[in-house]
């Protein structure tokens, strides 16, 4: 990339951390006409290009079969290698890998800044720094020039004009010293295979990166067609005991009776329709999961909402003088005026989604309504 960081040792990728103001950027009501994308990744400043190009590496390249790691080597000292993907353990001998390098500049990329980067991968290959890669991508979020593309179209080319500018990036390749021509040099060069080099279009990365579970918080998409939640089964399922058993003993608590099923309480109308009501919500919201899973490709997305949820709300479940039903009652009655701000998932929601909400948390046991 054009800004170098003091980073000078290989790091295996992190997870990237969340966009700065990235709910703002997903579509939604009253937001205006999305944005282009390929206008998107072009305007993205090198914080964020770096950001994208992280999130790229981490969500799509690392996952590509028989891939063993992923590296971030980008800084001070990386010797013209930014992402390195290992195909093979450190055992393995020779160890086959491929190189991404990236380029953020205001235009499109030209040789002239390219070939300082394809002169430093000759120059450390050949004295034996590090081995060739099995290829060589050129990642930019503007393209290249199109003399630039004919030349990597047609590795020849490209060969004799890197020969012929070799002094435009000699003072360029190391930090201490100028890299002449020699002959060896150039005898290395000549037969060296310019095949390997390649560009990875701002096309093929915006569809590689929307494989990815980053890739909707980046660039939005228009409101979903939600499908219909799912029907609460007849018996209770196993990932709903929880709030189950909370819900039994809130009940028992107003009815002063044991309650041991549904069974017990079915004499009563109100608690059998508070029962019944609360199982339709809790499955509602489980449909809200699903939508992030399925849609965004990101769990990570409802359990932020359901923080949100226990935070806002926690003055409703937690009021001591309270009985249980009441504050059950009283989170319920809540939940449907919580501001959520411009979370992604709140376009989406229901009132039974607010409602299913409160027995999600009680189901993970952040809400329990007889503790106080």
């Amino acid at each position: 990339m054009a800004k170098k960081s003091n980073i000078n040792v290989p790091i295996s990728l992190p997870a990237p951390t969340p966009w700065p103001g990235a709910n703002a950027r997903l579509l939604g009501v009253g937001a205006g006409l999305p944005i282009d994308k390929l206008a998107r990744l072009a305007n993205f400043s090198f914080d964020e290009f770096e950001r994208f190009t992280l999130e790229w590496a981490s969500g799509y390249l690392r996952e590509q079969e028989n891939v063993f790691e992923v590296q971030w080597r980008g800084g001070a000292g990386d010797k013209g290698r930014d992402v390195i993907v290992w195909l093979d353990a450190p055992n393995i001998k020779p160890r086959r890998w491929r190189l991404y390098q990236c380029k953020r500049y205001d235009a499109n990329l030209g040789l002239s800044k390219a070939g300082i980067e394809i002169a430093k991968l000759l120059y450390y290959t050949s004295i034996g720094d590090y081995s060739v890669p099995e290829s060589y991508h050129f990642v930019t979020h503007r393209g290249l020039t199109s003399p630039f593309q004919d030349l990597l179209d047609d590795p020849d080319q490209l060969r004799a004009k890197m020969l012929a500018t070799w002094d435009d990036y000699a003072t360029s390749i190391t930090p201490s010293q100028k890299i002449d021509l020699s002959d060896s040099l150039k005898k290395y060069i000549e037969k060296f295979d310019f095949s390997i080099f390649r560009a990875k279009q701002p096309e093929e990365l915006i569809n590689e990166h929307a494989k990815t579970k980053y890739h909707l918080v980046i660039f939005g998409a228009p409101l979903i067609d939600r499908p219909a939640p799912p029907e609460p089964p007849s018996d209770v399922a196993v990932s709903e005991v929880r709030y189950i058993e909370q819900l039994y003993a809130v009940i028992a608590s107003h009815l002063k009776l044991s309650v041991q099923s549904a069974a017990d309480f079915q004499s009563s109308k109100y608690h059998a329709a508070l029962f019944t009501r609360s199982r339709l919500t809790f499955y509602s919201a489980e449909g809200l999961f699903e939508l992030a899973r399925d849609q965004f490709a990101s769990t990570e997305l409802f359990d932020s909402l359901a923080e949100e949820f226990g935070n806002g709300l926690v003055f409703s479940y937690t009021e001591p003088g309270d009985e249980p039903i009441e504050r059950l009652k009283n989170t319920v009655k809540a939940a449907q005026s919580l501001q959520l701000g411009a979370h992604p998932l709140a376009p989406h929601m229901n009132t039974k989604d607010r409602e299913g909400m409160c027995h999600q948390l009680a189901n993970t046991g952040s809400i329990d309504w007889c503790a106080y």
